[in-house]
């Protein structure tokens, strides 16, 4: 799954729902939109516990949702993920940081067992 980190205004995935910054890319489409200009810093944090998942843009509960269930199934089989049978359904894994060409800086990575 991927937390989307991008210039909305400056990058062509900033124009399609779900896929802006703050969005459980293309599952997902967040609530709200706390984006700071470019040339700030934004803080996402990503909180994983017992299925549920909920996603923070500079302090504001963007995102919400129980991964695994039925309704996640059905985001899945609805998304560009559709014919990748595994996606989303792993509960342990690794953490990667991705960019799609443009230039991105990320600092402070904590993460944390809760």
């Amino acid at each position: 799954m991927e937390t989307q980190v991008l210039d909305n205004d400056g990058h062509p995935d900033g124009k399609i729902t779900k896929h802006r910054a703050g969005d459980l890319y293309d599952l997902v489409k967040s609530t709200s939109e706390p984006v700071k200009p470019v040339g700030q810093w934004n803080q996402a944090e990503i909180i994983a516990n017992k299925g549920k998942l909920e996603l923070y843009l500079n302090g504001v509960l963007v995102v919400t949702t129980t991964m695994w269930d039925d309704n996640w199934r059905a985001m899945i089989k609805a998304s560009k993920f559709k014919n990748m049978p595994a996606f989303g359904t792993f509960k342990t894994g690794k953490l990667d940081l991705q960019d799609h060409g443009c230039t991105v800086w990320f600092r402070n990575i904590k993460i944390k067992t809760l």
